[in-house]
């Protein structure tokens, strides 16, 4: 039961930082420090968010349940995979100067589509568990 609320306590702090990570971009942008910020809240969010993926993970083997028996777990998955995705896309249009259009294009796309998915998935977490 810890690691459940440990699960809801990574996703829900990592579901905040990128979301502020997705405000400095969006509201910031002019500044000369927003890529730095955007990097030291977006970051940290991800991390979060895959620390709070294991922890359920953990705790749902040592309990002896099913994996992915849920649309909860099925939206979950998808947005872990995407939180790894988007940051290694940051770091590519970066490296490769040649693509960074196309880079940065997956990476704004695959950004936006893993808060949104973070967001619907939390919702859906607490009607799960009848906060909602």
């Amino acid at each position: 039961m810890l690691l459940l609320y440990v699960h809801a306590w990574f996703m829900c702090t990592g579901s905040l930082l990128i979301l502020m990570g997705f405000a400095v971009v969006r509201f910031m942008k002019r500044k000369t420090w927003w890529l730095k910020f955007h990097k030291l809240l977006a970051i940290p969010g991800a991390s979060c968010a895959v620390l709070g993926f294991c922890a359920v993970v953990l705790d749902i083997a040592l309990a002896g349940g099913q994996h992915l028996r849920t649309p909860h777990s099925h939206i979950g998955i998808a947005a872990v995979i995407l939180l790894i995705a988007v940051p290694v896309l940051g770091f590519m249009q970066f490296r490769f100067i040649q693509h960074v259009r196309a880079i940065k294009g997956l990476h704004i796309w695959s950004g936006r589509t893993a808060l949104i998915l973070m967001l619907a998935n939390i919702l859906i977490g607490l009607s799960m568990i009848g906060m909602l």
